[in-house]
Formats: C-alpha cells, sequence, structure tokens
C-alpha cells in the first residue's frame, strides 16, 4: 500500500490550488507556493500594489514569478503515472466475477468460461473438469498449435502449385509468341516469292464467272497455290 500512497500524495502535489488540475507551466511566487502561470495572473488581474498568495495570503510586493521547468517534468512524469495506474485498475477490474467479485482464476471445459472459485460450488459447474486458468490456456494453445501446423502445410502446398502453375502459363505464351512470329516470317517468305513468281501482266479470260476476279497463276499451275497478297490481279469479264 506504501507505493499508491506515494502515488497519491505525488498527484496531490501536481495539482494547481487554484484549478485543482495538473499544473500547466508551473511558477513559483515569492513564499514558495507553486500555480499555473495562467491561474496566478489571472487571480491578480485586478490588483495593483500588493499581490496576495492563493494559498498563504503573503503579500508579494510585485507580479515577480518565477518559472518551475523541473516541477514542470516532474508534472509530466505524475500524470504519465497516473494513466498507466488507471489502466492497470482497468485491467485488474476485468478479470474479477461479476457474481462474485473475486479474481478469475478457474476454467471449465465443459461450458468453457472463466470462473472464480465461489462459481465452482454446487449447483453451479458441478461435476465438470475445472482447471486453473493458465494450465487451461496452455493446453489449448498446444491443441491449437495441432490444427494449424497441417493448415499451414496445406497453404504452403497450395501456394506452390499456383507458381507451378503460373510458370507453366508462362512458358506457353512464350511459345505461342514464338510460333506466332515464325509463321509471320514464314508468311512473308512465301508472299515475296509467290510475287516475283507471277508474270507481270494481266490477262481478260472469258466466261461467265459472275464478274469474280481470280489469279492467273491459279488456273495454270496443276495444284493450287495460295492466293500472294500483291497488287496483280487479273478481272474476268462476262
Amino acid at each position: 500500500m506504501a507505493v499508491p500512497a506515494a502515488l497519491a500524495g505525488l498527484q496531490a502535489e501536481a495539482n494547481c490550488p487554484v484549478c485543482l488540475d495538473y499544473l500547466r507551466d508551473p511558477v513559483t511566487t515569492e513564499c514558495g507556493h507553486n500555480f499555473c502561470r495562467c491561474c496566478i495572473q489571472q487571480s491578480w488581474a485586478d490588483l495593483e500594489d500588493r499581490f496576495p498568495c492563493p494559498v498563504c495570503r503573503h503579500s508579494c510586493r510585485e507580479r515577480h514569478l518565477r518559472s518551475n521547468t523541473q516541477l514542470g517534468r516532474m508534472i509530466d512524469v505524475a500524470r504519465l503515472l497516473h494513466v498507466t495506474r488507471s489502466k492497470k485498475r482497468r485491467r485488474e477490474e476485468k478479470h474479477l466475477c461479476e457474481k462474485h467479485h473475486q479474481v478469475l482464476t478457474l476454467f471449465c471445459e465443459e461450458d468453457l468460461e472463466v470462473l472464480c472459485p465461489e462459481c465452482t460450488r454446487p449447483p453451479d459447474h458441478q461435476g465438470h473438469q475445472v482447471r486453473p486458468t493458465q494450465e487451461a490456456a496452455s493446453h489449448h494453445r498446444q491443441r491449437l498449435s495441432c490444427y494449424i501446423r497441417p493448415l499451414k502445410k496445406q497453404v504452403a502446398d497450395v501456394l506452390r502449385l499456383v507458381g507451378s502453375q503460373e510458370r507453366k502459363l508462362l512458358e506457353l505464351r512464350e511459345k505461342l509468341q514464338d510460333q506466332r512470329q515464325k509463321l509471320t516470317s514464314e508468311f512473308e517468305q512465301l508472299n515475296a516469292c509467290s510475287v516475283k513468281c507471277l508474270p507481270s501482266a494481266s490477262v481478260m479470260i472469258p466466261g461467265s464467272w459472275d464478274g469474280a476476279p481470280i489469279r492467273l497463276w491459279s488456273l495454270l499451275l496443276p495444284l493450287p497455290l495460295p492466293t500472294p497478297l500483291c497488287s496483280l490481279s487479273l478481272s474476268l469479264s462476262v
């Protein structure tokens, strides 16, 4: 209990006697009392000759206020200790049984509830497996790790499979691109060769062809050849 009492005393000393809150920009008067700078200035706002201390009523002869930076740093520490202590108190309150207001130290395996010693008395949780919370936590961590390990392995296998399929897809795309370039090159060579072998003149072939244009070389050669992409064409007329 000595530490809480010391913290309470420190907090009391860190408060301003005027606003009763933590000192902000603390200053010290001639009589040695500490105030917030704004609080003491407001107390002396309408005074001209004598400036009484709000605590001891000592009459200061002038508005001389000494800044106390060391006290300001101590106030910051006291404020931090107060916040930390409040958080710790709230955490401790969360671990109390709402029904019996005792510390929750037991765990019921059947109902999966955290209990205090009073909760285990009949008829509540009678015949249930109850163990200390730390022991129960260790037991359930081990069970959870047994479930997690195979799941991690399955995830790793799936990731490897996905990576393998992505590599295969990339290889197929590269092969397709190579085949496309190869076919384009062969087509250009074939087209250039067919243009070179064609006669440079065009003729008119009579007959009823419905006006459809045909290539002369496709009629003369014994085997049909691919139609070349060139500007030389023969027109048929009736």
